[in-house]
């Protein structure tokens, strides 16, 4: 049996491919990709019969970022490309064999907060297409 690998990190988030590719993993310090799972509830009909009741889970990449106020910064990117979907690649931890591939509606990050201070700042995208697959080193540099 293979060792479970249950530490988020080192790893990487990657947006966008080829020459478009901006890898904001070097910026965060939290990164989650969750579904939000709903269902409707099912009418019942006179002659006994139920419909509906579908199960809907819709997907969000979140995390935290640490503020960089250069001009190739997350946050400058992000406003850059606001509401472009693009292909994102997030492997939770280069020692496992996971990878997620999805795609996100780009979204903009706050800028500044507490002076003299290494601010965080939270992002959320919209995330669709959400498939798993084995990771294997050779696909990093895919």
């Amino acid at each position: 049996m293979a060792d479970k690998i249950r530490t988020l990190g080192p790893g990487s988030l990657v947006i966008g491919a080829d020459a478009d590719a901006y890898k904001l993993d070097v910026d965060c310090t939290s990164v989650e990709l969750a579904p939000d799972n709903s269902s409707e509830d099912p009418d019942n009909f006179l002659d006994g019969h139920e419909e509906g009741g579908a199960l809907t889970t819709s997907w969000k990449l979140s995390g935290s970022i640490g503020e960089d106020y250069s001009m190739t910064g997350a946050q400058v990117y992000c406003l850059d490309h606001a509401g472009e979907l693009k292909h994102a690649k997030f492997i939770p931890n280069t020692k496992g064999s996971l990878q997620l591939d999805l795609d996100v509606t780009i979204a903009p990050i706050a800028f500044g907060g507490d002076v003299k201070t290494r601010n965080k700042k939270d992002f959320e995208f919209a995330a669709t297409n959400v498939k798993a697959s084995a990771y294997t080193t050779a696909a990093e540099g895919a």
